[in-house]
């Protein structure tokens, strides 16, 4: 049965209320809008240097710096509360250090962001250090908190049986880490290409590096990785919702799930035939194109996370879980595919990346208590499946009756104990309740019977 967390209060009553799914929707919905222009805008910002540095250019910047400190705030309200009436996984997962310590790092890259239009708006021009700290606390959060989560699973991993959808969702969060370190040594080479102070004259800089020399080595490594960062992903991501394709249907379920498989792999062999090229004439519309297979990549797998949730029951914890993961995955392909290391006047992309921490957190938090939740339901399947054969043998000969309401109270003792030894293994409850467990009780006696 389920247990309310101890000083917690009803669903309806707390900030969880205030962003209801509609209103959550519309919040993400003007997020991935301003990540989407910002992270276009400075892939693009060497062909139109004279409208970014433009007044109306700059404006566009201090906007999206704005709605980056809001609504970076009430997400990290909304998975907190969340997480606190959910009682998701606190001894595991830390999540309440956790949530402390990326809050104060989002708060200071507000600062920096703040500190950056200050310059701009007084002196014309921002100190290219300003980029350095941000990206140093941004793949920090990257690493860290997926470098966290991967060693999660594989504490899961131990407890769940060699379940492979937990096995390889950890394989791919190390891909994830080994991507984002690979990052941060292409990035900081691209920046110690810039000018020390950007002026509002200086024109976004994209250097192109060797495939020998160590920066050509990092890129290659984070290619590779986030290649095979996708397809773990992918494969963990078909086999953590393929319980739920009978509710979804399955031609829709293949359907999201093959398509950003396609339009994101084939990108790479088009880039590398030169179908992409930057010196094509439509140079400008291949970039944007190119750019856009992350952001495609990332709202897909949160529509199937988000289709597959809306399956559930309203309010309840996994459904919960996978709206966080959801919003996740969505964010991290779109804010992880912006850079800010061409240092554009203003610094187009920064806004986008300073997204990247949120995401990790909101992947950290949600895909493993749904993952977890996941295993741990068909676990208890299992265990009642087995508890309600061996107990209907030892109850046999009773009145129909009588059978069905000792049947129900041995097997929920023993899942009683099942959930409770599970639910402190990983620190997240299974969501199944005790009339969850009851329905499944008689369909599996009247399996039986038949």
């Amino acid at each position: 049965m389920k247990r309310r967390p101890k000083g917690s209060f009803p669903f309806r009553a707390s900030l969880v209320s205030r962003f209801e799914s509609r209103k959550l929707l519309i919040l993400m919905i003007v997020v991935i809008t301003t990540i989407t222009i910002d992270s276009q805008i400075g892939y693009i910002a060497d062909f139109i240097p004279e409208q970014v540095s433009s007044d109306a250019g700059v404006t566009i910047f201090i906007l999206m710096a704005v709605i980056f400190a809001v609504t970076q705030y009430f997400i990290l309200g909304y998975v907190k509360q969340t997480n606190k009436e959910n009682g998701s996984g606190a001894r595991v997962l830390h999540l309440g250090l956790t949530h402390s310590i990326v809050s104060i790092a989002q708060s200071v890259l507000v600062g920096i962001l703040g500190f950056v239009i200050v310059q701009i708006i007084i002196l014309q021009q921002y100190d290219i250090l300003t980029i350095y700290a941000s990206y140093v606390i941004i793949f920090g959060l990257w690493i860290s908190t997926l470098g966290l989560l991967a060693k999660a699973f594989f504490s899961w991993y131990q407890f769940s049986n060699k379940n492979f959808m937990v096995l390889i969702l950890a394989l791919s969060m190390i891909a994830f880490v080994f991507n984002g370190a690979a990052n941060i040594v292409y990035y900081f080479a691209f920046l110690s290409e810039q000018k020390p102070v950007v002026t509002s004259s200086d024109v976004a800089y994209f250097p192109e590096f060797e495939a020998e020399t160590l920066v050509g080595q990092a890129n290659l490594v984070s290619q590779a990785s986030n290649i095979v960062s996708y397809i773990l992903i992918w494969i963990g991501t078909v086999k953590l919702l393929y319980p739920y394709i009978r509710k979804f249907g399955k031609v829709k379920f293949w359907a999201i799930m093959v398509a950003p498989m396609i339009y994101y792999l084939i990108n790479f062999p088009l880039f590398v035939l030169g179908f992409f090229n930057p010196e094509n004439v439509d140079a400008m519309t291949n970039i944007i194109i190119f750019n856009f297979a992350s952001i495609f990549t990332g709202i897909i797998f949160g529509v199937a996370f988000l289709s597959v949730a809306k399956t559930l029951k309203k309010d309840s914890n996994l459904r919960n879980h996978m709206i966080i993961a959801a919003w996740g995955f969505t964010l991290f392909y779109i804010a992880g595919s912006a850079t800010a290391s061409q240092a554009a006047y203003p610094p187009y992309g920064l806004v986008s990346i300073s997204f990247v921490g949120i995401s990790c957190y909101l992947i950290y938090s949600g895909l493993y208590s749904s993952a977890v939740t996941v295993s741990q339901d068909i676990t208890l399947r299992n265990s009642i499946r087995k508890s309600v054969t061996e107990q209907s043998k030892l109850l046999h000969g009773m009145g129909t009756a009588q059978m069905q309401q000792e049947l129900e109270s041995k097997v929920l003792t023993i899942n009683k104990k099942v959930s409770d030894m599970m639910e402190e293994e990983t620190g997240v409850e299974p969501s199944m309740t005790e009339e969850d467990i009851k329905e499944h009780i008689e369909m599996v006696r009247k399996e039986i019977n038949k």
